[in-house]
């Protein structure tokens, strides 16, 4: 009985020593590879037709791929596969697409290595883009959309946005809308990120995605001290108006005096003028003697 009972135990701690040594190998393995892994090309924006990233590893290619609106999946560009460059022009590609909207991605690849494809986005530079602001209130953030008039009017309303939000570092969680979307019970003091993309029918994603935007969700003592401050200018606007008007209409005079420089009026200036009785006449010149001409007699030479 001792012996059954010994063989099972060596035969238990065996099979756990097995268990512990394929999950080291695991790990480790796991280790080394995303020690290896190839860095993603970084800051891939769409502007118009041009295609631009930066480059992340050195001696790497990198290929672009994209995908219209009926595809099933991605397909290679051939005039940017395998290319050293950090730009890629997509007009053409574009030009095949119904209203040019078309989405890009771009992945790195060294040796046998390829890194993860990582999708373009626009900061305004593309009509198939959605450009929104940001307004961040205490525990919400409101999501301003621009309507883009173009799609609106071929495609009406069928056209909405899909605006991705997530705390920064979290993961994306997504809310298709019409129209702008104003979120609601977020924590206070912590940053969030939104991006929107176009989608037809529902679901469909429609052109590239617009870059992501984040803010600082505020809290109340914040939002009472920036109230406090703009209460402030504006009472001190208030009295300093009041003020102003009350000198200039009370109390200029007083202050023109104050501010003159002594004087002394002259005693000719002091005198009484002229009234109805009594005309101004004006001092004759002192008389003068003369002789009386009677005659006058022509001068013979």
């Amino acid at each position: 009985m001792d012996t059954r009972r010994w063989a099972s135990s060596a035969t238990g701690l065996r099979s756990r020593n097995v268990f512990f040594l394929v999950l080291f190998c695991r790990t480790a393995t796991a280790a080394a590879v995303s020690q290896k892994a190839l860095p993603a090309p970084s800051d891939v924006l769409i502007k118009q037709t041009q295609l631009t990233w930066n480059a992340t590893a050195n001696d790497a290619t990198f290929t672009v791929q994209y995908r219209g609106f009926d595809a099933a999946g991605w397909t290679p560009l051939e005039t940017c596969s395998s290319t050293p460059l950090t730009s890629c022009d997509v007009a053409l590609v574009q030009a095949r697409e119904e209203n040019g909207c078309v989405r890009l991605r771009v992945a790195a690849r060294r040796d046998r290595e390829t890194s993860e494809p990582v999708e373009a986005c626009s900061r305004g530079g593309h009509p198939c883009s959605p450009n929104f602001t940001l307004s961040a209130s205490p525990r919400s953030l409101t999501v301003n959309l621009n309507r883009s008039q173009n799609l609106d009017w071929q495609h009406g309303g069928q056209l909405k946005h899909r605006i991705y939000l997530r705390r920064q570092g979290e993961d994306w969680e997504d809310d298709v809308s019409h129209s702008s979307k104003f979120f609601e019970g977020l924590e206070a003091g912590q940053r969030y990120c939104v991006k929107v993309e176009f989608v037809l029918y529902g679901q469909k994603s429609l052109g590239p995605a617009s870059c992501e935007q984040c803010e600082t969700i505020p809290d109340f003592s914040t939002s009472k001290q920036t109230l406090i401050v703009i209460v402030a200018i504006v009472v001190s606007g208030i009295v300093l108006l009041v003020v102003f008007a009350y000198i200039r209409l009370f109390k200029s005079k007083n202050i023109k005096q104050l501010l003159q420089p002594p004087y002394t009026i002259p005693r000719v200036f002091q005198e009484r003028l002229p009234t109805p009785d009594r005309p101004l006449v004006a001092a004759s010149p002192s008389e003068e003697h003369y002789d009386v001409v009677s005659s006058l007699t022509p001068r013979q030479d």
